[in-house]
């Protein structure tokens, strides 16, 4: 699949490149060996992509202290994989002691280094599962009909659970055409990023890197 040129019906689906991922100090933070990269990487495609008049979508995870799983999520089987069944990813979320992007915390912020490149008509979308289509407020879903995208290119962390989980569902409801840019992705194991990079070939959608775009 040969990726077509940004325009003002393509978006940047950034997802969760906030202080609790991304950050030394946050409650689940990538790979030291990933994250120098990935903010390399992501303040050269940002800048590019705008200059081709495409979209910028910021998605910010906020989860609730949950103690056991919400019905939606323990309806569905994991499966034995790295990175658990389709069903599942899309239909999980943060269920842990140690608490991930609460409302108003320091940890929900998206990192600094990103912010600064972030403009007044950008969208924010506030997810509360592992998907950014997970909110019934408004949705991404909202968004990318109400600004008429056809093409969503999508990166930011973790690559093996909110990204592929978000990419899983994108294809599943067909609304966009759906591109996916594994050099812009963090993750906390490297593992994890390859059965990622193998999940979204078999979803058969667009995987490449970020300078061909």
């Amino acid at each position: 699949m040969s990726s077509p040129p940004i325009t003002s019906t393509s978006a940047l689906v950034l997802i969760d490149v906030q202080n609790e991922f991304l950050s030394p100090q946050g409650n689940f933070p990538i790979s030291d060996m990933i994250r120098p990269f990935l903010l390399n990487n992501l303040k050269t495609l940002i800048p590019r992509f705008r200059a081709g008049n495409g979209r910028i979508i910021w998605v910010q995870a906020i989860y609730a202290n949950r103690e056991s799983e919400p019905p939606i999520m323990a309806a569905q089987e994991k499966g034995t994989g790295i990175v658990g069944n389709n069903n599942w990813l899309i239909s999980a979320t943060h269920v842990f002691e140690v608490p991930c992007c609460e409302a108003n915390t320091w940890g929900s912020n998206i990192h600094p280094e990103l912010l600064k490149l972030a403009e007044k008509g950008d969208e924010v979308v506030f997810k509360q599962g592992y998907s950014a289509y997970w909110n019934g407020n408004h949705s991404l879903s909202d968004v990318l009909k109400e600004k008429g995208i056809t093409d969503a290119y999508f990166c930011g962390v973790a690559s093996g659970t909110c990204v592929l989980a978000t990419v899983i569902d994108s294809v599943a409801r067909g609304e966009v055409q759906v591109h996916v840019l594994p050099d812009c992705m963090g993750w906390r194991r490297e593992n994890t990023h390859h059965e990622a990079v193998k999940r979204f070939e078999e979803l058969g959608v667009d995987v490449v890197p970020s300078h061909q775009i």
